[in-house]
């Protein structure tokens, strides 16, 4: 049995309003489950026969059970609150029926109960044929245990090993549906079998042996005084935990809207930075794709640092940005006024803390003979000697003075431990490898 933590009554998975099972099923998977589905069939088919064999063929008793069963499957069926396990009613009628008859009636009130669900609730062919199956093995194998108990002890023993082999049987099947699927964590599905269940299938193992004592006696409007009480408080509180499915699923939608206009105005931003971008190489008479340039050599390096996901992309966005306070100065005027000027620009942004200080920073030196504040060794932010070794190897190969990538790396490499971060400089040179080749080429300005 799968456990969904949000699911509906009996563990059943949300799908998108509108879709169907056979959306998600295709005849491929289909062909690949028919195997399992026959070796199923041939499993239970025996079974049941064997079952309606030796069922009482003529028995008013044996019909009521088999009705009440169906009838509590609807109302109040298995279901899983907030990664809780409840249990059904109708595994009273199961005990019930165990106790009065033996192991034939308890396997036909399993296959009641699993044909019930598998018409209330449509699912994959497998997954239907696996809950049938299921449904009618599980109290066989019970049945059989508590048989064997009662040969030699009271018929009460029998009973209360009836339930316990149910409850250890339930979670061997859970077991092997975890395994099988993995959707969800061990911790969160066995968190759905304590502490509750156990005391739910004693509680109805003791109602069970009471019914079968009244049927016994001839008292078959007792199940009737069971059903209903059961049947309205069950469905009483699944209709209030369907209430809370609606209105958790509704907070849910609105968060992918909320989400998605997050997405939207994080792209723009994002877009926004790329003109900004642009905007520096042309004020500052760069050479076209200077700026993007650095910013790639960045990325490469903090990747290679061990920086990811949005970490990573603040980065990018932050090497794009290291030169935005020359868009306030003329001339492509550089110094400590445009880093100060930068990094006001950006202060006021919300989580724009590690831009701001990058921008700041890219020209302080490890040996504090950098600007605006002459900052030393870890007082300057990773990132931003990140932007600095990235800048200087783009100003070296860049331009009609332009170095070669190997005498480019040569001169960083003398300024190593000095003036550059000595594990960012190492990084460097895997970062302009011939292999990164989709590093953005330099295009020359034509005038």
């Amino acid at each position: 049995m799968k456990i969904n933590r949000r699911a509906t009554p009996w563990g059943r998975r949300r799908r998108p309003a509108g879709a169907s099972v056979a959306a998600s099923y295709d005849e491929t998977t289909a062909d690949k489950e028919m195997p399992v589905i026959v070796m199923l069939l041939i499993a239970i088919v025996p079974v049941l026969l064997w079952a309606a064999v030796n069922a009482p063929h003529v028995s008013q008793t044996f019909a009521s059970l088999l009705a009440a069963a169906a009838l509590l499957e609807v109302v109040a069926p298995d279901g899983i609150r907030f990664g809780r396990r409840i249990v059904g009613t109708a595994f009273c009628i199961s005990a019930a029926g165990f106790m009065l008859y033996g192991a034939p009636v308890a396997v036909l009130i399993g296959c009641v109960r699993g044909i019930v669900r598998a018409l209330k609730i449509p699912a994959a062919r497998l997954c239907t044929a696996q809950a049938i199956a299921w449904s009618i093995l599980a109290p066989l194998f019970a049945s059989l245990l508590a048989v064997m108990v009662t040969k030699h002890s009271a018929a009460w023993a029998g009973a209360i090993v009836f339930v316990i082999a149910s409850f250890g049987l339930e979670l061997f099947a859970a077991a092997a549906g975890f395994a099988r699927t993995g959707s969800v964590s061990s911790s969160d599905a066995w968190r759905g079998f304590f502490p509750w269940p156990p005391v739910q299938y004693g509680a109805y193992g003791v109602i069970g042996y009471a019914l079968a004592g009244e049927l016994s006696a001839g008292h078959l409007g007792v199940l009737l005084f069971l059903a209903v009480p059961f049947g309205l408080a069950r469905a009483s509180l699944g209709s209030a935990g369907w209430g809370t499915e609606k209105y958790v699923a509704l907070l849910e939608r609105e968060n992918d809207t909320l989400l998605n206009r997050i997405g939207q105005f994080d792209r723009a931003n994002g877009d926004l930075i790329e003109a900004l971008a642009i905007a520096i190489d042309e004020q500052d008479n760069a050479e076209r794709g200077r700026t993007n340039r650095i910013a790639q050599i960045s990325s490469r390096i903090g990747s290679a640092l061990g920086i990811t996901g949005w970490n990573l992309e603040v980065l990018r966005r932050a090497a794009l940005l290291h030169d935005v306070g020359v868009l306030a100065l003329g001339g492509g005027e550089r110094g400590a006024a445009h880093c100060e000027l930068g990094a006001r620009f950006v202060a006021r942004w919300r989580d724009g803390r590690v831009i701001t200080k990058v921008i700041e920073q890219h020209h302080e030196r490890l040996d504090g003979s950098g600007y605006p504040r002459g900052l030393k060794g870890e007082q300057i932010v990773l990132e931003a000697r990140i932007v600095a070794v990235a800048e200087a190897f783009v100003e070296l190969t860049s331009g009609p003075t332009a170095q070669s990538t190997l005498d480019a790396l040569a001169e960083i490499g003398a300024r190593r431990g000095l003036e550059f971060d000595p594990q960012v400089v190492d990084t460097l040179a895997q970062a302009v490898e011939p292999r990164t080749a989709d590093v953005l080429p330099m295009t020359r300005r034509v005038r």
